[in-house]
């Protein structure tokens, strides 16, 4: 992504955000997108699904096109919501229906229901939501080829009710970003980000909530472990019946259900042998971490 247009989706809210902020997406959370438009994130390296999503957009536009016999149309840059102008949207395109256009590309078709209907992704339904908000449109049509061949066309109609709380979240949230209050941590990554290399040297008396979520994550640990030897014990049993009567197990007609094969050793360097060997040059190339805090569990009572 170009750093001007980058710097341009920073000054506000994007379709691509709406998911995370509401806590509906499945790849970011709300502090992601919190960093992300303060500058305080790496920028995000462009994977194989981008590259072929960006790549592919004019021929599934073209298509959509072809197949609908509506014009699309492309906007010269990003939109703001008139009312609220930490609403943005960057448009794939729209109809002179007024109705968005959005492209997509999915590897596999099981997320997406009926061709006709809304039953798409629940991130998507949140951008074109947002989209929709924005721009005052009431349809918006989400082309997408799925696996390469499968091209299908959703139609999802506005949800006021939904608009009005994806506006609400969202101006908290871009109120959160404005002041540099990040936002509650929703998974573990969050917490190590938000917490991770506090240098602090204090005791802190757990309240009864802490207390409980102590023994429940006892528990838990206690339940993986059990799962783990009960795992343990079936590979045990499966290796057992292969032994030495072959490296595959198939089922009747001949698949494989899994394999026991010799792999070559693994080579790893001997660090600890050749620092005593060559302390000088080891010390050379010795590269010191950040620091952080590791989490252990002690117990509770």
């Amino acid at each position: 992504m170009e750093a001007a247009l980058l710097a341009e989706r920073r000054r506000g809210i994007g379709g691509s955000d709406a998911a995370a902020i509401l806590g509906l997406s499945r790849w970011r959370t709300p502090l992601d997108v919190y960093l992300d438009k303060r500058g305080e994130s790496d920028p995000l390296e462009e994977s194989q699904a981008m590259f072929w999503g960006t790549t592919l957009e004019p021929v599934i536009r073209q298509r959509y096109s072809d197949v609908t016999g509506r014009d699309v149309l492309i906007p010269q840059g990003i939109i703001y919501h008139e009312k609220y102008p930490f609403m943005l949207a960057s448009l794939d395109g729209f109809t002179h229906g007024n109705r968005i256009v959005e492209i997509k590309t999915a590897r596999f078709g099981f997320e997406w229901g009926e061709e006709g209907t809304d039953e798409i992704p629940i991130e998507y339904i949140a951008q074109v939501q947002h989209y929709m908000t924005v721009t005052g449109y009431d349809v918006a049509d989400v082309a997408v080829l799925i696996g390469g061949q499968d091209f299908r066309i959703y139609e999802v109609p506005a949800d006021t009710e939904l608009q009005e709380i994806m506006i609400a979240k969202e101006r908290e949230f871009w109120g959160m970003v404005k002041a540099g209050t990040p936002p509650d941590p929703v998974c573990l990554a969050d917490a190590i980000h938000l917490f991770g290399k506090n240098d602090v040297h204090e005791e802190v008396e757990a309240d009864a909530d802490t207390l409980t979520v102590i023994e429940e994550l006892i528990h838990i640990n206690q339940a993986i472990k059990n799962l783990e030897m009960r795992s343990d014990a079936l590979k045990s049993k499966i290796i057992t019946y292969m032994g030495a009567r072959g490296d595959v197990l198939t089922d009747k007609d001949g698949n494989a259900i899994c394999t026991y094969k010799l792999s070559n050793g693994r080579k790893t360097f001997d660090g600890k042998t050749f620092g005593k060997d060559h302390p000088d040059l080891y010390a050379q190339y010795l590269k010191q971490g950040e620091p952080s805090r590791r989490f252990l569990l002690k117990g509770g009572k």
